[in-house]
């Protein structure tokens, strides 16, 4: 029985792992702006932050930065777009032409700051403008948009758009670009022809092996 549970496990082990290269893939780094760790309430970066370039630099924030109790839900830090002066965040990524993307973000309006607007950038795709309404509070609200990459390299880009208050406002978090269409699938990686002829082999003998030990245990009982 413990053979014959081997090889089950085994041709099995192989079946899952030749289909195991689909699923959804998240092509976005360091997309909740987690890395790298604040120290203190903000901190700015002039020359980026891993998966990330700003055009004038990158800030980066705690929860409780803008008042007790306020911030986000997806880690202990997101970014703001606009402080001193606008700054378009981007991102470089691998695309594959043809296939659809799914982008999926959150967007804060600084309190006291009015409404907030972004425009999202993706390459080959007209510009696509967000507002998140200023509640008085970080209030995070989500928003979504499909594209469809048209080459191999594709940015997406953050740009802060209409503020009343020029000084701070665009809080971004949670950015994640997802695949929903496959364009040119892998190619499939062959499993040799004697693999499976030993595993085949493998299954017989056992099922050979089984089933007289059940034989034996009815002509026993019998």
């Amino acid at each position: 029985m413990k053979l014959y549970a081997f090889a089950v496990s085994a041709v099995s082990g192989v079946l899952i792992s030749a289909g195991a290269f689909g699923g959804v893939v998240d092509v976005i780094t360091n997309g909740s702006f987690e890395s790298p760790v604040v120290t203190g309430a903000f901190q700015q970066f002039p020359s980026g932050i891993p998966g990330w370039t700003g055009s004038a630099g990158i800030e980066l924030q705690t929860n409780g930065a803008l008042g007790a109790g306020q911030g986000t839900a997806f880690g202990n830090q997101y970014a703001e777009l606009a402080v001193e002066s606008p700054s378009t965040y981007s991102q470089t990524l691998t695309t594959t032409p043809g296939s659809q993307y799914d982008l999926s973000f959150y967007l804060s309006a600084r309190p006291g700051t009015g409404s907030n607007s972004v425009t999202v950038g993706f390459s080959g795709s007209p510009g696509v403008t967000f507002t998140a309404a200023d509640s008085g509070s970080v209030n995070f609200q989500h928003f979504t948009q499909s594209f469809t990459a048209t080459t191999a390299q594709t940015i997406l880009s953050f740009a802060p758009i209409n503020l009343s208050d020029p000084g701070g406002g665009d809080l971004l978090d949670n950015v994640s670009l997802t695949t929903t269409s496959t364009g040119t699938p892998p190619s499939a990686v062959p499993v040799p022809a004697a693999v499976w002829t030993g595993l085949t082999g493998l299954l017989g003998l056992t099922s050979v092996s089984l089933c007289r030990q059940i034989l034996r245990r009815t002509g026993k009982r019998s």
